[in-house]
């Protein structure tokens, strides 16, 4: 749902992942590799523009709250950084609060830090 619908039904899953990636004990399953959410998450930031997006970035803040998945989430292979940048570049609101919170949490990490100076 959250790849392939545009309607109510990816925002409403959107929305429900948002709510389970509050949960800390979910954060390290749903921002692992395996799992491929997070790609799909910043497809989401990169082709919506509505409460899906925001849902989607609610999403994010939340895994980049927990430390196993900061390193992947700034990496270049994922490309949520430069999704980020465009998000807050057209944006405002909700959408850029969060894109702002997804930015601070994952600069704490080092790797990060140079990725995102460059």
């Amino acid at each position: 749902v959250v790849s392939s619908d545009r309607g109510d039904a990816r925002m409403n899953a959107l929305g429900t992942l948002w709510n389970l990636s509050a949960v800390s004990e979910n954060g390290v399953y749903m921002g692992s590799k395996d799992l491929g959410l997070l790609p799909a998450l910043v497809a989401v930031i990169s082709s919506d523009r509505g409460g899906a997006r925001v849902n989607a970035l609610g999403t994010l803040m939340n895994l980049s709250v927990t430390e196993e998945n900061r390193a992947y989430m700034g990496s270049k292979d994922l490309g949520l950084l430069p999704a980020l940048v465009a998000v807050a570049s057209s944006s405002s609101g909700d959408a850029r609060m969060n894109v702002l919170g997804i930015l601070m949490n994952l600069s704490v990490t080092e790797d990060n830090r140079a990725y995102m100076g460059s």
